[in-house]
């Protein structure tokens, strides 16, 4: 059985490039609290951390993800993300999963 920290890094891992997700949205397909997904991108090894954003679109850290997201053709204005065009919600995440 997976512990949850992996369940998690399995959920970001499968986020396309060129896409993000909330954390709130990864939490609901986790099955955890949106603070523990914070949490665990901060723990995880080898999670694309920057495909992670606020319900709002930004970052935590945009001078890190916004070179990140311009490699991988994520628009973005201001530091935010264009979430109509990339955001992935639960449902979107779960049927990446399963």
């Amino acid at each position: 059985m997976k512990d949850k920290v992996e369940e998690v890094a399995e959920v970001v891992r499968r986020i396309p490039a060129g896409n993000v997700s909330t954390y709130g949205e990864v939490a609901k397909a986790a099955g955890c609290h949106a603070r523990y997904v914070g949490w665990v991108m901060k723990k995880a090894e080898s999670v694309p951390w920057w495909r992670v954003v606020r319900a709002d679109g930004t970052s935590h850290a945009p001078e890190r993800s916004i070179p990140r997201w311009e490699a991988e053709g994520i628009t973005h204005k201001d530091g935010r993300v264009n979430m109509r065009r990339h955001g992935l919600d639960a449902r979107d995440l779960e049927g990446l999963i399963g």
